[in-house]
């Protein structure tokens, strides 16, 4: 494992995790997450250009100083719909599946990729599910939470089945 500001210039990496520190809600919220495909396209020994997810991240060598990353990913890790996580689980959003007027809603609630979504309770009959996320408690119906893609985390924060 390595950090990205000891890379090689145009290969691709994987992001297995950033250093604990202030800037790394910023990094989260950039998408800057575990399993994200990451690649270095220009370095000068202080600034970089990252290539996340088709978009161009500009960083300084103390950020690129806090991400590691790895060479190959290894996919083990659950993706779920958030209506099949149970009470307890925890899931980092990957994406909303719908489109229109119900996706900007879900995005408009804070709902977007990279987040980490707590299930807190859910009603007798399944529907709605009360979620935390960001600070707050939101509930949805079910339909609305089956069209959010999750990555299953185990309660205490560690992805299900990974490394």
């Amino acid at each position: 494992m390595k950090t990205l500001d000891n890379c090689i210039v145009g290969q691709t990496y994987y992001v297995d995790h950033s250093k604990p520190s202030m800037e790394q809600k910023q990094l989260q919220n950039l998408g800057v997450i575990k399993g994200r495909q990451i690649m270095v396209s220009s370095f000068d020994g202080e600034n970089a250009i990252v290539l996340l997810q088709h978009h161009r991240l500009a960083l300084d060598k103390k950020l690129l100083s806090q991400i590691f990353v790895v060479d190959d990913l290894n996919q083990d890790y659950e993706v779920a719909n958030l209506d099949e996580l149970i009470p307890g689980m925890i899931g980092i959003v990957e994406g909303v599946e719908s489109m229109g007027a119900i996706r900007r809603r879900l995005m408009d609630m804070g709902i977007t990729r990279g987040v980490k979504i707590y299930v807190r309770k859910v009603a007798p009959l399944g529907d709605p599910i009360e979620i935390h996320l960001r600070g707050y408690a939101l509930s949805l119906r079910k339909a609305e939470a089956s069209q959010v893609k999750v990555r299953v985390l185990e309660e205490d924060g560690q992805e299900k089945g990974g490394e």
